[in-house]
């Protein structure tokens, strides 16, 4: 049954169906417990597989099939070189998204070493180095977490602009055999600047022979660009 659109967590409350075309599978990864048996026989990951009937049909079987990869301990990791690409722009502004963002971010600063570096690089309507490649040793952790901390919303999103200072930051200070990636961050409002989807496929696939990879973070509800 198609309801009218869902916007908050509490239109589910209120049992209002959301249309049928907003439901996607990729958004329940969150409902699994993923606490699967790491692998034994030396092999990188583990496959655990299970079968069940439909619950809305009993005629149709469910499949699922988990891959457990080997965890790796925390001092057995390569050293990470790490250019967090955060989008400060007006659309931000909003609770579930810059704030979210920082405290996201800090955490994972906290979890890095000394081998590790990290520059944050922000974009809305310019882009701009907040700080420069910088060790994650006990004595600089302070001066991140506290770049992250003054980081504000407002502006409109030149998005391209940012990617491009992002990477040329992260091949600058590449590690070889490590991780070297761009951490990008955003609600997916470009709206200045390289903007096409297009153009950006075609920057990270460029830049992907450098050996510099992108993940890339949405935070937000309503206005979400997923497809960027």
């Amino acid at each position: 049954e198609k309801g009218p659109e869902i916007r908050t967590p509490e239109d589910l409350r209120r049992h209002t169906l959301p249309p049928g075309q907003s439901v996607r599978i990729e958004e329940m990864i969150n409902y699994f417990d993923y606490r699967y048996a790491q692998p034994t026989d030396g092999r990188p990951f583990a496959v655990h597989i299970a079968r069940s009937p439909a619950p809305w049909n009993p005629r149709h079987q469910l499949l699922r099939v988990a891959l457990k990869g080997k965890e790796i301990k925390q001092d057995k990791r390569p050293s990470s070189n790490l250019v967090f690409l955060l989008d400060v722009s007006g659309s931000m502004g909003s609770p579930q998204k810059l704030p979210l963002l920082r405290r996201a971010m800090s955490k994972l600063v906290r979890r890095l070493g000394e081998n590790d570096r990290v520059a944050i690089v922000v974009y809305a309507g310019a882009s701009g180095l907040v700080l420069p490649s910088t060790a994650c040793m006990a004595q600089n952790r302070n001066l991140i977490l506290s770049s992250l901390e003054r980081l504000n919303a407002g502006g409109s999103t030149n998005g391209g602009a940012g990617i491009q200072l992002a990477y040329r930051i992260a091949v600058k200070n590449y590690i070889r055999g490590g991780v070297n990636r761009v951490i990008l961050a955003t609600d997916g409002d470009f709206n200045v600047g390289l903007s096409s989807e297009e153009e950006m496929i075609k920057l990270i696939e460029e830049k992907r022979k450098s050996g510099v990879f992108i993940s890339t973070l949405g935070f937000g509800t309503g206005n979400l660009q997923d497809s960027k």
